[in-house]
């Protein structure tokens, strides 16, 4: 899951000018923080409704925020014992079995929730760089 933040070129070039590109990246990398929390939450409770166990709910997990490409990035995935990845997968795309295609109830939950809390996620980075710049 990925967002592309447009605007924020003013925001960080005040702060490259204010701060060094390690600063930088640690500022960046503490914006990333409670946006990916509050994308945890949201697919927390998206994935509750179609959850059997709760094991898909209780397996996911937010990964630190990290430079990939140029990029700080962060992650939100699913990681446990129970390996429910596998599950919440078949669940998102559906499956075929025999050759007839199922459509899950969880069919193509995440990727609307992915598309609703992109506006939020972009105010709290938004909100998070320029609580540096002050």
């Amino acid at each position: 899951m990925s967002v592309e933040i447009k605007g924020m070129d003013e925001v960080l070039n005040k702060l490259s000018e204010k701060l060094s590109e390690r600063q930088l990246s640690r500022a960046e990398n503490a914006a990333l923080k409670p946006a990916g929390e509050f994308v945890e939450s949201e697919v927390k409770g998206v994935v509750s409704a179609f959850a059997d166990t709760g094991a898909e709910t209780d397996e996911v997990v937010v990964g630190k925020a990290h430079k990939v490409g140029g990029e700080n990035i962060i992650r939100v995935g699913w990681n446990g014992p129970k390996n429910r990845y596998a599950i919440v997968h078949l669940n998102e795309f559906g499956y075929t079995r025999g050759g007839k295609h199922f459509t899950p109830r969880g069919f193509g939950v995440l990727q609307k929730t992915y598309d609703a809390v992109k506006p939020q996620y972009k105010l709290i980075v938004m909100d998070g760089l320029r609580s540096k710049l002050l």
